[in-house]
């Protein structure tokens, strides 16, 4: 299939991007991944792109001169270049609009072309990746406008009251998903679709152990979650989940060192869960450094296929791990910040997401605030919840934990009597570094039973 384009269109547009700001910042998408029919128009462009970017304005006819003398080398190509330039400065076209919407279809064709035919050219050679890059890069850099939301402040003031007071009233009708630490969820009110939170802390703190516990009261609040690991094998994670469910140290199972009494406890509680909680948890083990957004993607589209489950809660442990999609970055703070855009674009999909990311070495005896991310402060700037796991020197605290599920009850008594008048577990204080629509920079205290893969709320 060939592909033919009108140079008239391609004028039409040129001559309207060099007087009008509005249509110039429009025909960006388009232009840039257009090949022109000759070197001349390809640098009008050039310049009116790179003029747009760096100040926000189109060339001036001066401006114009003094570049064409800058970047030819003979009197003759500048004549040649500054005559197309004087003629399109003096083209009135009719409608550009419709050029432009003639040209956009053009490079898509023509884009659309290249990649399948690179990506068939992969195909028969066996090289799988390169033939799914390849149509990556397709869907990735598509030349079409970026859809947005419009909205009339005053206009629209009542309806947003009316919308505000059904919320207030009916909190049912809107999935928002508890952490199940009550102090955090009183100021963020649960995590809600569309937003994206991440967990940090140094070595040993707790992060993953942290994420197994969203994850468990989650599910017990009937959410379907799907948990991303890279950094630990499908069968820990597992494991982690058995010995938070069914309440027992990790080690019992990881070592197959059970009691006859015990055995008959997890049998008594695991008829309850099966019964309560079939099909709310998929825990998903992704290559480390392999996995990106679109292998992500792949992976929730397989278990709607395969399973009918399509999670609220998306888990990824840790998007620290994840690379890039589809393009070579100048360094791993800026792929990082790709990561976390990525990650950002799935949340508005209509999924709640959190991720863990180690905090730096210097903040294991400190507070870990916001600037704490470790690689990219670009991470922070772009989640929506942050928060941190400390283990402050001074450890004075109280005993009770908190408690408000009346499923657990079983659970509170027993962590009652192993405490007897003490706390068993390591205390450590939750950070809430960033809230970005309320209330921020709070502490939590938490009494976190590593082993038993617990960590829960105190009394302040």
């Amino acid at each position: 299939m060939t592909t033919t384009f009108d140079v008239d269109y391609e004028e039409d547009v040129l001559a309207t991007a060099l007087v009008d700001t509005s249509f110039l910042k429009r025909a960006c998408r388009v232009l840039d991944a257009h090949h022109f029919h000759s070197s001349q128009h390809g640098w009008i462009w050039s310049q009116c792109s790179e003029f747009w970017k760096t100040y926000k304005e189109q060339p001036t006819p001066k401006l114009m001169l003094t570049r064409a003398k800058r970047d030819f080398k003979t009197d003759e190509e500048v004549e040649v270049v500054l005559r197309l330039t004087k003629r399109l400065y003096k083209r009135r076209p009719k409608a550009a609009a419709a050029a432009l919407d003639e040209m956009t279809r053009f490079v898509r064709t023509v884009n659309a072309q290249i990649s399948m035919e690179a990506a068939a050219t992969s195909l028969e050679k066996g090289k799988l990746d390169e033939a799914y890059t390849s149509l990556l890069q397709l869907v990735k850099h598509d030349v079409t406008a970026i859809p947005y939301i419009h909205g009339r402040w005053i206009e629209e003031f009542e309806q947003r009251q009316q919308e505000r007071k059904f919320r207030k009233e009916h909190p049912e009708e809107f999935t928002r998903i508890p952490t199940g630490f009550k102090k955090v969820d009183s100021i963020i009110d649960g995590i809600e679709l569309g937003e994206f939170g991440m967990v940090m802390a140094t070595t040993g703190k707790g992060k993953s152990i942290m994420l197994n516990n969203l994850a468990y009261n989650s599910v017990k609040r009937g959410y379907p979650t799907a948990y991303f690991t890279l950094e630990m094998p499908l069968r820990q994670i597992q494991q982690r989940q058995d010995a938070r469910w069914l309440r027992m140290d990790y080690n019992k199972f990881k070592r197959w060192d059970f009691k006859p009494s015990e055995l008959k406890q997890i049998e008594r509680r695991l008829a309850k869960v099966r019964k309560q909680y079939s099909n709310l948890l998929h825990v998903i083990e992704m290559p480390l450094r392999r996995c990106n957004i679109l292998t992500i993607r792949e992976a929730l589209d397989d278990l709607n296929v395969q399973y009918g489950f399509r999670p609220k809660l998306v888990l990824v442990d840790s998007a620290d791990h994840m690379k890039g999609s589809g393009q070579r970055f100048e360094s791993y703070r800026l792929e990082q910040a790709e990561v976390y855009w990525d990650l950002a674009g799935l949340a508005q999909e209509g999924y709640a997401v959190w991720t863990s990311t180690h905090a730096k070495a210097e903040f294991s005896t400190k507070l870990a605030t916001a600037e704490a991310a470790a690689e990219s402060y670009d991470k922070v700037r772009i989640v929506d919840i942050a928060m941190s796991l400390n283990e402050p020197e001074k450890k004075t605290r109280t005993t009770r934990v908190i408690m408000d599920d009346d499923d657990e009850l079983d659970e509170m008594k027993e962590q009652q009597e192993a405490m007897k008048g003490r706390a068993k577990g390591k205390y450590l204080e939750l950070y809430l570094a960033k809230y970005r629509d309320g209330e921020s920079l709070v502490k939590v205290p938490l009494d976190a039973e590593f082993a038993k893969i617990y960590i829960s709320e105190l009394e302040s």
